[in-house]
């Protein structure tokens, strides 16, 4: 049986309704709900939210079923940002694998790590074009080229701060968006 069948059933259960009453008050098939339930198929868009709303239960409440609260996966996956500071890319190629691999087993990591990782995407955004402008001014021998690498150091110890600002609001328990408004490449 899948997770998400089985909180289904749970909560049915909890709730006192049967089969039949529940897929009646959901506007659904009783074959699609014991579909469901079983774990033959798993719901999606309105049938999840129709499903739902029949509970009297939020979305988001079925599907962080089975999620385990690990504040130290947590604190790994906004720490793992800091390997920028040893490899290119690393702000986004660390954080990407402990998302894929942790955001069905942890909870919270899945909201974090699309806010992390959206950031990061649009902070690499930015800074690494100034660091090919600089090459580029260097090369090209024109004056002030020193001021667009001071923008970029300014940029790249900005971020190391906001993500041990961002580590100790998670170690504090801090549930919401920890990062500002990015660029939305990926989508909750």
């Amino acid at each position: 049986m899948n997770e998400l069948g089985n909180r289904i059933l749970e909560i049915r259960k909890r709730k006192g309704l049967s089969q039949e009453e529940l897929s009646e008050m959901a506007g659904i098939s009783l074959r699609t709900l014991q579909r469901i339930e079983k774990g033959e198929t798993e719901p999606r868009g309105y049938t999840l939210k129709s499903i739902c709303q029949a509970l009297n239960v939020d979305v988001e409440e079925v599907y962080d079923y089975g999620k385990e609260p690990d504040k130290s996966v947590l604190l790994l996956m906004h720490l793992s940002v800091l390997s920028y500071l040893l490899m290119p890319l690393g702000n986004l190629v660390f954080p990407l694998i402990i998302w894929i691999t942790q955001k069905k087993k942890v909870l919270h990591v899945y909201e974090q790590g699309i806010s992390l990782l959206n950031f990061q995407i649009t902070w690499s955004l930015v800074t690494y074009p100034l660091v090919m402008l600089f090459a580029w001014m260097k090369i090209m021998h024109y004056p002030g080229s020193w001021y667009v690498f001071a923008a970029y150091l300014v940029l790249y110890f900005l971020n190391a701060l906001y993500v041990i600002r961002v580590c100790w609001r998670v170690s504090k328990d801090a549930t919401h968006d920890p990062y500002p408004v990015s660029f939305t490449i990926l989508k909750a």
